[in-house]
């Protein structure tokens, strides 16, 4: 062949996974049996869309007792009420003690205290009735579903997680592991070739970040 100049070319070969540029874990805040199961993997979802719901019968039960025990202590309240209003006419014609004027004026603060705390536990009781319901953060596509139609999460100790929802399958990313004597060449920008095992003979593009 005749002496010509041409391009020396160095490659720097590595492996690693490839996966979604932004993934999101669907999780449930409350523990109980998955009662509807709405999604599987590669369906497309919008966010707010109801993919599972968790079975709400001890809910809707815990949330009766709260409304209950509310409305008791708003029942006492008004008769703690009444009971300082007697206490009031009564103390200056000295058919009541100062004592028992001021044990009233304590009852009723203890009672509206306890609808404060009543209070609180209804809202408890509605938002957990309301986590319920399983809905999609964001739109995209199922790439993990690690749950069954039937089957019991907990969430005692931590958040388990139902769903993970690509953003946009269409970007992705490949965490590489490259080693240390080629790493010094590889800089940000650097046009990337690769090959997934599913698609063996088409050659993808990318760039280095």
């Amino acid at each position: 062949a005749p002496v010509a100049r041409g391009d020396i070319v160095q490659h720097v070969t590595a492996s690693g996974t490839l996966s979604a540029v932004v993934s999101v874990d669907v999780g449930s805040q409350v523990s109980g049996k998955i009662s509807v199961l709405n999604a599987d993997y590669n369906s497309p979802v919008k966010k707010g869309q109801l993919v599972a719901e968790i079975d709400p019968t001890i809910y809707q039960a815990s949330l009766r007792q709260t409304e209950g025990e509310l409305a008791s202590a708003k029942a006492n309240v008004t008769l703690k009420r009444q009971n300082l209003e007697r206490k009031k006419t009564l103390v200056p014609v000295r058919a009541a003690s100062q004592l028992d004027l001021d044990q009233a004026v304590s009852e009723l603060a203890q009672a509206e205290a306890t609808v404060t705390i009543r209070q609180a536990s209804l809202e408890s009781a509605q938002a957990n009735l309301g986590y319920c319901k399983i809905t999609a953060p964001v739109d995209g596509i199922v790439i993990a579903r690690k749950v069954d139609l039937g089957q019991t999460v907990n969430a005692a100790m931590s958040t388990p997680v139902l769903f993970t929802v690509a953003q946009d399958i269409t970007k992705m990313n490949i965490n590489a592991s490259v080693s240390e004597a080629d790493i010094g060449q590889v800089t940000a920008g650097q046009l990337v070739y690769f090959t997934v095992e599913s698609f063996p003979d088409y050659v993808f593009q990318g760039k280095v970040t």
